[in-house]
């Protein structure tokens, strides 16, 4: 999915990192890309991706809250069209057992 641009990916990458998950951060982005492809529609649309997985034997479910952010260029619109930018905003992790 070449169109979708995370534009604070850093960010995930360090709260990701700040709680030793660091290697879910690619897993996260790609059902990113999936889900603003077809579901996030509009400008300013938040929307959360889930990913579960196991961390020293514990299984966590790992939420990213995202949102679809316009594109402040207008200069290059028409090169970018069909480009969504996105904003991480934050990660939230629960354990499952």
């Amino acid at each position: 999915m070449n169109n979708v641009i995370l534009l604070n990916r850093s960010n995930l990458e360090d709260q990701l990192d700040n709680q030793g998950m660091l290697e879910v951060a690619e897993q996260l982005i790609e059902r990113m890309k999936e889900h603003v492809q077809y579901i996030a529609k509009g400008v300013y649309e938040q929307f959360v991706v889930d990913v579960k997985m196991v961390v020293d034997n514990v299984v966590k479910n790992i939420t990213a809250h995202f949102i679809v952010h316009e594109d402040e260029d207008a200069q290059y619109q028409e090169e970018s069209d069909g480009l969504k930018y996105i904003l991480f905003q934050d990660v939230t992790t629960t354990d499952k057992g």
